[in-house]
C-alpha cells in the first residue's frame, strides 16, 4: 500500500485548493528514487502560519472520516472548516496503490453532511467502484451489491459503514485508510504525541505490554545519543487503587547507573519517548505516518536519523511512508527537490508546490538546495 497523491479544495487556509504528489518523475536521479516511482518521504516547509499544518490536517481528516465516522451520532457535525468559514462545501481527494491496483477516492462535504463520495480503481482499466449522492448510493459494482443493504447517514463515509456492516469487498481500502497514522488530533488539529499533551501513562502501558516496542524505543534513544542506556516501565498503584504505568530512564555515569524519572528528562527525550511508538507501528505494518512539528525539541541530527528510518530499505521493509512538516532546512539537501513541498500564503490564502515544479534551472541537482532556499528565491520563507 502506498499513497501517491492527495489534496483538498476550500479547506481551512486553502481556498483554491492544493494537490501534493509523492510520485517521482522520470528525471529523478536513481540515487533518490532507488528505482521506485513513489517516494517514501515527503517534507513540507514554509513560514509560520503559512498553512503547513493544514496539509497534514486534510489527510488526517480523510483518514478519520473513512475509518471512524460510523461512530458519529446522527446529528453530529463533521470536523471540516471551509476557507473563511463559508457555507460552501470542501472536497478532498486521494490516489493510492494497493498491490497492482490504483485507487482514486474523492469526497465533497460540509460540516453537516456528505454531498458526494466516489471510489474508482484501475488495474487494466479505470472503473467506478461506488458513488453516492447525499444519503443515496447511486452506483456500486456487482461484487459490492451488499452496499445497497446499508442505510447511509449524512455524516458517515461509505467505507466506514461498510466496515461496520462487515462488507469484505472494501476491507483492503479501509485498511489503507486505517494505516494512516497522524500525530495531530483530527478535530482540534493539535499535536497529540508530544511531552505536553500525550498521556504518558497510556503510552507507557503500551510499552509495558509490548517488550518488542520498548526494545525499539530503547535502541533508538541510544542511537540518538541521549545518554540513555535503558528504560524501565513500572506498574504503580494510583490513589483509587488503579494501576498506572510510569517510565524511568537509566543513565551511566562515572559514579554508576543513575535512574531518572520521566518528568526530569529533557523535552527532546520526552518527545521521542512519546512518538517512537507510532514510528514503529507504521514501519511494522506499512502505511503513512503524518508528523506535524517534526523538529519540535529535537536536534537537527536526530531529524535525519528519523527520516532515514523510512529511506533505508533495511529499516523500512514494508514500504512505509513519512509525510512531515518542519522549519528545519538541514534535511533539504538530503531529500532534494523531488521530495520537498514549499507552502506560501498571500492575502491569507495558502498555496503550495513541489520544488521540482519550479520553472527554469535555478534548482539543480548539483547545487545546495538549502543555500538557494535561504536566499528566498524559491519562496516558502517568512517576509521579515
Amino acid at each position: 500500500m502506498m499513497l501517491i497523491s492527495f489534496g483538498a479544495r476550500n479547506y481551512l487556509s486553502f481556498k483554491e485548493g492544493f494537490e501534493v504528489s509523492l510520485e517521482l518523475s522520470p528525471s529523478c536521479p536513481p540515487a533518490i528514487s532507488a528505482g521506485k516511482g513513489v517516494s517514501n518521504v515527503l517534507c513540507i516547509i514554509g513560514p509560520n502560519a503559512s498553512g503547513k499544518t493544514n496539509v497534514i490536517r486534510a489527510l488526517t481528516f480523510v483518514s478519520d472520516f473513512c475509518c471512524n465516522s460510523f461512530s458519529n451520532k446522527p446529528e453530529e457535525r463533521l470536523s471540516v472548516t471551509s476557507f473563511g468559514f463559508s457555507t460552501e462545501a470542501s472536497s478532498f481527494f486521494m490516489e493510492f496503490n494497493i498491490g497492482d491496483v490504483r485507487y482514486y477516492y474523492e469526497v465533497e462535504l460540509t460540516n453537516t453532511e456528505v454531498l458526494s463520495e466516489t471510489l474508482e480503481r484501475k488495474a487494466s482499466r479505470k472503473i467506478k467502484v461506488f458513488s453516492r449522492k447525499r444519503q443515496e448510493l447511486e452506483y456500486c459494482i456487482k461484487e459490492l451489491q451488499e452496499l445497497k443493504t446499508m442505510k447511509l447517514r449524512k455524516n458517515v463515509s461509505v467505507l466506514s459503514a461498510a466496515h461496520q456492516y462487515e462488507i469484505r469487498g472494501l476491507e483492503e481500502v479501509y485498511a489503507f485508510f486505517s494505516h494512516i497514522v497522524s500525530n495531530i488530533d483530527p478535530f482540534a488539529g493539535e499535536v497529540k504525541y508530544n511531552e505536553q499533551t500525550a498521556n504518558v501513562f497510556s503510552i507507557s502501558k503500551t510499552y509495558y505490554e509490548s517488550s518488542e516496542t520498548l526494545d525499539f524505543v530503547r535502541e533508538k534513544l541510544a542511537l540518538f545519543d541521549t545518554g540513555i542506556n535503558g528504560i524501565s516501565i513500572e506498574k504503580l498503584k494510583g490513589p483509587t487503587d488503579d494501576d498506572y504505568f510510569f517510565p524511568f530512564f537509566n543513565h551511566t555515569t562515572k559514579q554508576g547507573v543513575v535512574t531518572v524519572p520521566y518528568y526530569l528528562e529533557s523535552n527532546g527525550t520526552r518527545s521521542l519517548f512519546s512518538q517512537l511508538s507510532i514510528y514503529k507501528q507504521v514501519l511494522d505494518c506499512g502505511g503513512v505516518l503524518l508528523i506535524d512539528e517534526f523538529d519540535n525539541n529535537l536536534h537537527p541530527d536526530i531529524l535525519g536519523k528519523l527520516v532515514n528510518l523510512f529511506l533505508d530499505p533495511e529499516n523500512n521493509t514494508n514500504n512505509a511512508q513519512l509525510v512531515f512538516c518542519t522549519h528545519n532546512t538541514g534535511v533539504m539537501d538530503t531529500l532534494g527537490k523531488y521530495r520537498i513541498v514549499l507552502v506560501n500564503k498571500e492575502e491569507n490564502e495558502s498555496f503550495l508546490y513541489r520544488i521540482d515544479e519550479l520553472p527554469g534551472n535555478i534548482v539543480r541537482n548539483d547545487r545546495s538546495l538549502e543555500t538557494i532556499y535561504k536566499t528566498g528565491k524559491l519562496g516558502g520563507t517568512p517576509n521579515l
